[in-house]
């Protein structure tokens, strides 16, 4: 099972913010993997429940490219309500991808763009 700390953060922030958890709403989720391969084979897995996703490379800074190898991303998006049971399960099943692919499952993110929007409202 997935730890969903990083989930239950950003529902509560959400959450202080007044989002609409019904409206149906743009969902970001993103992975990380270490080739090029190995963000293919979990694109792959992802097409396999109905995800449609695109691969690019993550490139270092130039300061830091003697250091670092560069990473390969991979992005889907769903149009979606933000269902707490739901954004979950697909947190548990991204983990699984990500981990059968020497990767890792980044997090998501939604557009609450469109929300009346009241900042003062997060507690600190």
């Amino acid at each position: 099972m997935h730890n969903h700390e990083g989930d239950d953060t950003l529902f509560e922030v959400f959450k202080q913010l007044g989002i609409d958890f019904s409206k149906s709403r743009e969902v970001n989720f993103y992975f990380v993997f270490p080739t090029q391969d190995d963000a293919q084979g979990a694109m792959e897995d992802l097409s396999k429940i109905d995800f449609e996703s695109e691969v690019f490379r993550y490139e270092a800074p130039w300061w830091k490219r003697l250091f670092v190898k560069p990473s390969w991303c991979v992005s889907t998006t769903r149009e979606m309500a933000l269902e707490e049971t739901e954004v979950k399960r697909l947190t548990t099943a991204f983990t699984s991808i990500a981990s059968r692919h020497r990767g890792e499952y980044d997090g998501w993110e939604a557009n609450v763009a469109e929300d009346n929007i009241d900042a003062s409202s997060i507690d600190s």
